[in-house]
């Protein structure tokens, strides 16, 4: 059997990277030394270094791991560029590393966004916080964009995402798109997008309206369309596009049914903040009109209690001057199952101190005039 020379043995571990420090304390037993790389103590035993061929300090060993495994990990630039430009992002400086913020342009809002590549590679998130919703846009700024698309918002900004209530500058229609979905379609609004050329689209407008037609959709906006008021029950014939442009149901015989004249009633004035909208109306006293409002979300701003007869007319009389003023309704018929939506306005169009200008005027023109 050979003999062991251990100054052999001490020189095979330094040829190997590591200075033993204590006497050779045999093949697989740990060898205290330190290393030639990093000086820290390594502790490896010769027949793991020499006899194996395995690396002699751990710390070392490890760090390779992490450098071998990091490479590997390394995100190439012109990969990662793909990847964010396929996500709606175009760079604006080069890729540096996974670990810091990416200079880039969002190609869907326009503005300038710090993107973690991270977060759009490996989870799959959009680059833009402006656009996925995350970040919180002002109400004015959100109004201008909207504007911008020829939208005019009705009632605070409700977030990113949620149905925004809003009327068409075009066709004066009311609709409640999502700013991410403004952003992103060519026509802003349902009704534009078809021009109320289809009979189905055509049969909700007169519908909202308050209008039941009679006959089949005569197939051009221009041309006079029977239907029944929903209203009075009587028989009109408006044009699609007055209709369209109004969003008040033209009724030359309008008259006001379930009110009984002969017997006291309110006249009220009514809003609702959610809406963004006002109401005027009328009911005898003892109805529960005003309690079926009430549970629906309105607001009393003011009433009083007249002759019925008196009350009717003042009420017709506020109508008319917002028909004169080309006024749309405030809200659609869905938006009010107890009824009443033809006697609404939009706060944006007549704010709640002019509204109660108009009754407050109506009322003192009827009782000292």
């Amino acid at each position: 059997m050979a003999r062991i020379d251990p100054i052999a043995r001490a020189q095979e571990m330094r040829d190997r990277g590591t200075d033993p420090q204590v006497p050779y304390p045999g093949a697989d037993k740990p060898w205290k030394g330190i290393c030639h790389t990093c000086k820290q103590e390594t502790k490896s035993s010769y027949t793991s270094v020499v006899t194996k061929g395995q690396g002699v300090c751990f710390n070392c060993g490890q760090r390779k791991s992490s450098a071998k495994a990091a490479e590997k990990r390394r995100v190439r630039p012109e990969d990662a560029e793909k990847i964010v430009r396929a996500a709606g992002a175009e760079p604006l400086e080069p890729f540096f590393d996974t670990q810091t913020t990416w200079r880039c342009r969002c190609t869907g809002c326009g503005r300038e966004i710090d993107v973690w590549y991270s977060s759009v590679a490996y989870a799959g998130n959009g680059p833009c916080e402006h656009c996925s919703g995350t970040l919180r846009m002002a109400d004015e700024d959100a109004r201008a964009e909207m504007s911008s698309y020829g939208i005019e918002p009705l009632v605070a900004y409700p977030g990113l995402n949620s149905n925004w209530r809003s009327r068409c500058q075009t066709c004066k229609k009311t609709i409640d798109p999502t700013l991410a979905n403004a952003r992103r379609t060519k026509f802003k609004c349902r009704f534009c997008a078809k021009r109320a050329t289809d009979p189905a689209t055509a049969l909700v407008i007169m519908e909202d309206a308050g209008l039941r037609p009679r006959v089949r959709f005569p197939g051009n906006v221009k041309l006079p369309w029977a239907a029944e008021h929903d209203v009075c029950g009587k028989e009109v014939a408006p044009a699609l596009d007055k209709v369209m442009q109004r969003r008040r149901a033209p009724c030359r015989h309008c008259a006001k049914y379930g009110f009984q004249p002969g017997r006291p009633g309110y006249l009220y004035l009514l809003t609702h903040d959610a809406l963004g909208a006002g109401k005027i109306g009328i009911c005898n006293e003892g109805s529960r009109r005003m309690s079926d409002h009430a549970r629906a979300g309105w607001t009393l701003v003011r009433q009083d209690l007249f002759p019925g007869q008196l009350a009717l007319e003042a009420e017709q009389r506020i109508l008319a001057r917002w028909t004169q003023l080309d006024l749309p309704y405030g809200v659609a018929k869905p938006d009010m199952p107890q009824g009443g939506w033809t006697e609404t306005v939009a706060l944006i169009d007549r704010a709640a101190d002019v509204l109660l200008q108009d009754y407050l005027w109506t009322v003192e023109a009827l009782t000292h005039g």
